[in-house]
């Protein structure tokens, strides 16, 4: 989570892969699976073996630990470090990876057992090697999928993995995923669960595997401290493997050619060659104005990371293509509605420390927060007009879940005095409002050093001054900001009133429920939460609930149109625009894909090529 977030961070786009199951009476069930072709639009082209490539971005990176970062900074190396059990294209179509094929119904890798139960077989191409040439089994995906399952890990995202009952392995290339109801405290509940169907699976457990002979007799406590991650992971499964890696915030990670990548992987549809680079650089700036000049002078041949404040000055680079896209990427504002737990560290963050802030138990105030905030200009002068204000909780690209119904935001200064006046907050000589000896006076966090978010905030400030908060700015380092529960992270942790960041978000809605239901408030005992608003509204958690538990596409559409009525209604989060991303390449970069979607922009990174080859 730096710079951007990515929320639930292994998903598939509902569009690529519709699962539909009918469930017979007496427990016998049918199925079928409405598909598209995986990777249907994705064509690159033939590469050019040698040469090497630098691909870059400007905010640190402190580890390799894909596991629990849901740092863009560290998802985006990944990519091409580790393989994954199934993947997704530029497009967010799903294709699989280390599986040869993607479970569905129709394939017979998923099977409904009755309303409560349902298989799911993971199947291995069989020879898959490990870069020491050592075979990649079955016992990885276990080991990877325990690991994830226990707290003390500190992963990411469990879910989905918290509806497994019992990981059955078969044979070296066969794991079944016995999914059904589980207690609290299995893969990090929060509560018992009454039903084991988990309709965005695909979505949610395409995780990279971990190799168990490396890692199997390291805690996974200390899976964040271990060198595997922090140093130089020297066993991994994707195109390329780390040669150096040096992090920081000036971080260095040099990648050279898996020998064994192309192993089992022959007669695949995708990604079946050998890399074609013999070097492949990912590079950290520590700026953005160094990264820029770097673009500039030819330094990285592929940046990252960019935003529209940033075009003016690459379009100047007439050697480089720029383009610019928007997808499932979006700014906004996370509003802490219980405490805000500064100085909480000592009680290891018990959410029962810390003091409330003002949004807690006050939707009105809420509300009227988000009706001051002028998106439009937002957009036409901060963003140079090829973002999107939005309108709700989800970007237009979540379809078919996006409600097109739904009333476009118009900023409306007299309604947000409204509401504040009669929620008791009045204004007193200096314009400033308070209720109950309290002024209404919170503060925004971001990260610092960030131009374009200093620049957003100010307009925010002002905003809300017009309806008489005072309101300032509080800005963290990225790593502190984005950190985890474990690590202090100050999202994570609640040590904020409002934070605003950028979103990688799921293209199934469920995972955008992670972020507002209850059992996803971050814990001691549940350090992978991703409630950082710490939202607790019953109606959203059953509604969520109920999306997820349901395979019936239609049904789900109409599911999480209530969401976003309810979402939109709570206000545990401001939505702002939907945000261009902006990518810089030299002509010399063969097969580049610009995403703004799952996929980050490196998921084809095994078909990256210098046109030139060896020079």
């Amino acid at each position: 989570m730096i710079g951007t977030h990515s929320f639930g961070k292994f998903r598939v786009a509902a569009a690529a892969v519709v699962l539909t199951f009918v469930v017979a009476c007496g427990g016998g069930a049918t199925g079928t699976t409405n598909t598209t072709k995986a990777l249907s639009d994705y064509k690159p082209d033939a590469g050019v073996n040698g040469g090497q490539l630098i691909f870059s971005d400007w905010q640190p990176v402190e580890d390799l630990n894909v596991l629990a970062s849901t740092a863009a900074t560290t998802q985006q190396p990944s990519y091409v470090i580790w393989a994954a059990l199934w993947q997704f294209d530029p497009k967010n179509a799903a294709y699989p990876d280390l599986l040869t094929d993607v479970p569905t119904v129709s394939n017979g890798l998923v099977k409904l057992i009755d309303d409560k139960h349902f298989d799911i077989t993971l199947k291995l191409k069989k020879g898959l090697k490990w870069n020491d040439g050592s075979p990649l089994t079955s016992a990885d995906v276990k080991f990877t999928l325990d690991a994830i399952c226990d707290p003390d890990t500190g992963a990411a995202s469990q879910s989905g993995f918290d509806h497994i009952t019992t990981i059955e392995v078969k044979d070296t290339e066969t794991t079944i995923l016995h999914m059904g109801p589980n207690k609290k405290g299995t893969c990090g509940l929060a509560a018992d669960t009454d039903t084991g169907i988990y309709a965005s699976y695909i979505a949610d457990m395409n995780t990279p595997i971990m190799p168990s002979a490396k890692l199997a007799n390291v805690k996974h406590a200390d899976f964040a401290t271990n060198a595997y991650f922090t140093k130089k992971p020297d066993v991994t499964s994707g195109p390329y493997m780390v040669q150096d890696f040096t992090p920081g915030p000036a971080a260095q990670l040099v990648m050279v050619p898996n020998p064994h990548y192309a192993d089992g992987r022959s007669g695949a549809a995708f990604f079946a060659h050998k890399p074609y680079l013999d070097k492949l650089i990912y590079k950290i700036y520590g700026d953005k104005s160094a990264q820029i000049a770097g673009l500039k002078a030819g330094d990285s041949d592929l940046g990252l990371d960019l935003i529209a404040k940033d075009l003016p000055a690459l379009q100047a680079n007439t050697a480089y293509q720029t383009v610019n896209a928007t997808g499932l990427l979006d700014e906004f504002i996370t509003i802490n509605v219980s405490n805000n737990e500064t100085g909480c560290e000592a009680k290891a963050f018990a959410r029962d420390c810390g003091t409330p802030t003002l949004f807690k138990d006050d939707k009105p105030l809420r509300q009227a927060a988000e009706l001051a905030i002028d998106k439009d200009q937002m957009n036409t002068q901060l963003v140079g007009g090829i973002g999107k204000p939005m309108n709700g909780p989800y970007v237009s690209a979540l379809v078919p879940f996006y409600d097109t119904s739904i009333e476009k935001f118009k900023r409306d200064v007299t309604k947000a005095n409204s509401l504040l006046d009669g929620d008791g907050w009045t204004k007193g000589a200096d314009g400033t409002r308070s209720k109950g000896g309290k002024k209404l006076a919170w503060t925004i966090a971001t990260t610092a050093n960030n131009p374009q978010r200093a620049a957003e905030q100010e307009l925010l400030i002002n905003n809300w001054k017009e309806i008489g908060a005072a309101v300032t700015a509080k800005n963290f380092p990225a790593g502190k900001f984005f950190n985890d529960f474990k690590g202090g992270g100050i999202l994570a942790t609640g040590q904020f009133d409002m934070g605003m960041y950028a979103n990688n978000w799921s293209p199934d809605p469920s995972g955008w429920c992670l972020t507002v239901q209850s059992d996803q408030i971050g814990s001691p005992a549940n350090p992978s939460g991703q409630n950082y608003g710490q939202t607790s509204d019953p109606k959203l958690d059953d509604l969520c609930k109920q999306g997820a538990a349901t395979v019936d596409v239609d049904k789900r559409v109409a599911i999480y149109k209530k969401v976003q009525a309810e979402w939109k209604d709570f206000t545990p989060t401001i939505s702002l625009y939907e945000r261009p991303d902006v990518f810089s390449h030299s002509a010399n970069f063969g097969n580049f894909a610009p995403s703004v979607n799952t996929c980050l922009g490196t998921c084809n990174g095994t078909d990256w090529f210098n046109k030139t080859g060896k020079k």
